[in-house]
């Protein structure tokens, strides 16, 4: 005499076996493209910049963080920078004048060349600022930054900018 509830219980583990082995058959992950582009980050800027070479040039594609209080230091370019705000909010100090901007996420800025063009940035937020950057160099640079004094801009109040000396 067979046994009407073992035979049911083979059946219906049969049929699981047979239905995972197909869905596992059909849903295989599909394969890579022979090439992908993905935009890490994009950004808006309305300064005018010309880039002009004389000589060869290193480019520098990074990403940059700055953390919640942290700050660039004073410092000027070597050669063009680039740079899209990826997160957070971005506060610049132009050491000429002492103007303040801030830039955030979908913006984008053009940094100047040039030991006359001093600047900072700060991170006056609560989350860290990221940025993408591409920087256009002499190709014997060392850096694309070079650290330079405080031009005595008042900063008290900006985290990490340190104030006034």
């Amino acid at each position: 005499m067979v046994n009407k509830s073992k035979v049911a219980a083979a059946g219906a583990v049969v049929a699981v076996t047979f239905a995972a082995g197909f869905a596992t058959q059909h849903l295989a992950v599909a394969e890579e493209p022979p090439v992908s582009v993905v935009t890490l980050s994009q950004g808006v800027t309305s300064a005018p910049f010309k880039i002009k070479a004389n000589g060869d040039r290193k480019i520098l594609y990074r990403k940059a963080v700055v953390q919640p209080g942290a700050s660039t230091g004073w410092h000027y370019h070597v050669g063009e920078e680039i740079a899209v705000i990826h997160s957070g909010t971005f506060t610049r100090i132009e050491g000429s004048d002492c103007s303040v901007e801030e830039y955030g996420p979908g913006e984008s800025l053009v940094e100047p060349v040039g030991p006359d063009t001093v600047h900072m940035g700060i991170n006056n937020g609560t989350e860290p600022v990221e940025l993408y950057v591409v920087d256009i160099i002499p190709k014997d640079a060392t850096a694309p930054v070079v650290a330079a004094p405080d031009p005595g801009c008042d900063t008290e109040g900006y985290k990490g900018a340190g104030g006034r000396p």
